[in-house]
């Protein structure tokens, strides 16, 4: 079991639908991140699409290219130069 902490706004919205739907918080939040989860598995991680529209003089970097950007590279916020 796991306890979530939810601002009331959220828990009072949330109260609503249950009810709409004939169900209870728990079930709703159960299933919701169920579908959410799946959701997420079941998409693969995406190609960066510019990949291989330049050229570098160098032979291997296109073979490399999900390494080299995954240390340089958040695909959520994006560059980081540390």
């Amino acid at each position: 079991m796991t306890t979530i902490t939810l601002e009331e706004e959220i828990f009072a919205e949330l109260e609503m639908i249950a009810r709409r739907k004939l169900t209870t918080v728990e079930t709703l939040v159960k299933e919701t991140l169920q579908r959410y989860l799946q959701s997420t598995d079941a998409q693969p991680p995406r190609k960066y699409s510019f990949i291989g529209i330049g050229r570098s003089g160098q032979k291997n970097i296109s073979t490399q290219v999900e390494e080299t950007l995954a240390k340089g590279a958040n695909r959520i916020e994006g560059w980081s130069l540390s």
